[in-house]
């Protein structure tokens, strides 16, 4: 059982590092076509996403 949690969770955490990449890279290709004028504020609103999202869960 222990083993099925754990492949669980492995699995849990590769997707949310999946999403994070994906967000990242569409944060820098909205830096790219000028509609986010600094890549820190993309930063910032993944970072906000992620630490709301840690504390409903």
């Amino acid at each position: 059982m222990a083993l099925a949690l754990k492949e669980d969770y492995q699995r849990a955490l590769d997707e949310q590092k999946r999403e994070v990449r994906e967000l990242v890279m569409a944060g820098l290709e909205q830096v790219k076509k000028g509609t986010t004028k600094d890549f820190n504020t993309v930063c910032d609103r993944l970072e906000k996403k992620y630490r709301d999202e840690a504390i409903s869960n």
